[in-house]
């Protein structure tokens, strides 16, 4: 894919980068294309095959980080900071979006979509719902892939990995109490990382807070919901049926114009099928044009 190094600086002084490739020169449809937990703009074959999807379409593509990329990073505002996905939080992800969002503006673009995988598709759906911190997030279409539900009780209701969840919810709520919140701590459940204590409350201790099913029906954007089938059918509890569960929302309530598709045989990362993913992301897109 060929472009070039852009950055910002988002509404707290935190500098991010990411890479802008253009397919026909106009400025019609631009869409950012944001990785998940420990990624980045520039070591994603997948976020670059959604790239080359879009510019398949004729849009332009702009891969970006948020402050969670990488495992841990540092970043220099007004006073030094610790970023990284060991040191997130969930509810920053509506700045960093809104910093790229008025990037695409200040280039001209007409119309700005997004395309967010795994916690990406987390941060960016709980931003559009809860844009409090920031001005209105001016997105006119949103393709969330395979975003996990962090809701603390349905992870404590996972009969073989209960135990060992609530073991570290206690542990990285001691190191907070005992003003430790940095405190790295090596994890096992719900995904095998390295995350400081405060980080892992706030994902994974924070009852439904980031729980996309308690407020996808906020989205007033159209929006396309994709998941893997074998993560739906046989993966962990945070993503087990949930193409059944919101199909079953859909029908019970005002959907608007949220969309399912489920992948067949892929996996979280779609390995192997993500000529399937992305003609299923292209078809969406032009069906709404």
């Amino acid at each position: 894919m060929l472009g070039h190094l852009v950055d910002v600086q988002t509404q707290d002084g935190i500098k991010l980068h990411g890479f802008l490739s253009s397919a026909s020169g106009d400025r019609s449809w631009i869409w950012l294309v944001i990785h998940g937990v420990n990624g980045n703009f520039y070591g994603s074959t997948l976020l670059s095959e959604l790239g080359h999807c879009v510019q398949g379409l004729g849009h332009d593509a702009l891969l970006v980080n948020t402050r969670g990329h990488d495992l841990a990073t540092f970043g220099s505002a007004d006073y030094p900071a610790r970023m990284g996905s060991m040191f997130e939080t969930i509810s920053d992800g509506q700045v960093d979006l809104a910093a790229w969002i008025r990037f695409c503006k200040q280039l001209g673009y007409q119309n700005i979509g997004c395309i967010a995988h795994s916690l990406g598709a987390v941060k960016v759906s709980y931003a559009l719902a809860h844009a409090e911190r920031v001005a209105a997030l001016d997105l006119a279409r949103f393709v969330a892939v395979s975003p996990p539900r962090l809701n603390t009780e349905l992870l404590l209701n996972d009969s073989a990995k209960r135990e060992v969840f609530d073991q570290q919810l206690q542990e990285a709520r001691a190191w907070c109490d005992k003003g430790f919140p940095h405190h790295i701590m090596r994890v096992r459940f719900p995904l095998a990382n390295w995350v400081s204590a405060e980080t892992f409350l706030d994902k994974y201790g924070s009852g439904q807070k980031y729980d996309y099913f308690a407020y996808w029906s906020e989205i007033n954007v159209p929006t396309l919901w994709v998941f893997g089938q074998q993560e739906v059918r046989h993966g962990s509890v945070n993503f087990r049926d949930m193409d059944q569960h919101l199909l079953n929302a859909f029908e019970s309530g005002n959907h608007g114009a949220h969309r399912l598709s489920v992948i067949p045989e892929a996996d979280h990362s779609y390995r192997g099928k993500r000529d399937l993913l992305n003609a299923a992301i292209g078809d969406w897109i032009r069906s709404d044009s």
